[in-house]
């Protein structure tokens, strides 16, 4: 196999072209074996990341080990090679997130540097930007799905209003507002309806990031009526779109979504199309979309928000 046990692909490289060097191949493969040979050999040490892979009988770090990123891929063992500390510190940050989101009610953590960049860009362009308000006590109010949100970037909270009182936001709510409010941009709706393969970040719904749709597929594909006024109550509005129902709702202030519900039949299995204006390449990166999509078609399956 001309992929590497630590996920670099030979065959896109010119030196494995040119035949200057060969792949070490999956950890479980013979390639691997005389690659070690090889190394021990002429380098007098083995690579410790095909070394790991070969002796843990793990083809490939990046999908089929548990504890990547290890100290392997840090500054402990071979600092920068064969990725940057900034690549590695997204791997741990989105693995984090994909982990708590398959655990409810655990936290799902909100990185630091989006709390940074919210007090960077200061709250008065935030407002501007986001269609958020602005409280005198310095908290930021946010609407999501009819639903309202405060955000405390002093405390670093966010609450959500129920029946009159505030009280702790779930964690994809959280997690989508914060990520919102640090990287909104005043932009105008484009009018252009695309799915995530048009985006500019669409290799990230890719494996483990495809979207969550399942919820709302399980309660709705055989009730096209439940559906609808499962989306009336938050705000959507139904609409003239292929499909069994479709709707059009807003679920943040600049950000509308359609979903198109597909009930499936003997031969093609029921889905969910989810559509965005074009715009939301400058409002939300990738893994605020991926979160913002699960919480939608959480909402809508048992009306959690």
């Amino acid at each position: 196999m001309p992929t590497g046990a630590c996920g670099i692909h030979c065959d896109a490289c010119r030196l494995n072209q040119r035949g200057v060097c060969s792949s070490c191949g999956s950890g479980t493969s013979e390639q691997a074996r005389s690659k070690l040979e090889a190394q021990e050999r002429l380098l007098g040490a083995p690579c410790p990341l095909l070394a790991c892979a070969r002796l843990n009988r793990i083809d490939y770090c990046l999908g089929d080990c548990d504890q990547f990123p290890c100290e392997n891929f840090s500054s402990d063992g071979i600092s920068g090679y064969p990725f940057s500390n900034g690549y590695l510190n997204m791997q741990k940050r989105r693995r984090k997130l994909l982990e708590n989101s398959d655990q409810p009610g655990e936290q799902l953590p909100i990185p630091d540097q989006h709390w940074q960049e919210i007090n960077h860009r200061g709250l008065e362009d935030i407002v501007r930007c986001s269609g958020a308000t602005l409280a005198d006590d310095g908290t930021l109010t946010l609407e999501m799905l009819t639903r309202s949100l405060r955000i405390d970037t002093t405390r670093q909270q966010v609450d959500i209003e129920r029946q009159g009182h505030w009280q702790a936001a779930p964690p994809l709510p959280a997690f989508v507002a914060v990520v919102y409010l640090a990287k909104c941009r005043s932009v105008p709706l484009s009018g252009q309806w695309v799915s995530e393969k048009d985006l500019s970040c669409r290799e990230f719904f890719r494996g483990p990031h495809q979207l969550r749709t399942e919820a709302v597929l399980e309660r709705f594909s055989h009730d096209v009526d439940a559906f609808l006024a499962a989306a009336k109550k938050y705000g959507g509005v139904e609409i003239d779109e292929s499909g069994d129902a479709a709707v059009r709702l807003w679920v943040l202030p600049f950000i509308p979504f359609k979903l198109i519900l597909w009930c499936g039949d003997d031969e093609l299995e029921p889905a969910l199309t989810v559509l965005y204006d074009k715009s939301i390449d400058l409002l939300l990166p990738g893994d605020g979309i991926w979160a913002l999509v699960q919480m939608v078609c959480e909402a809508l399956a048992d009306q959690s928000l």
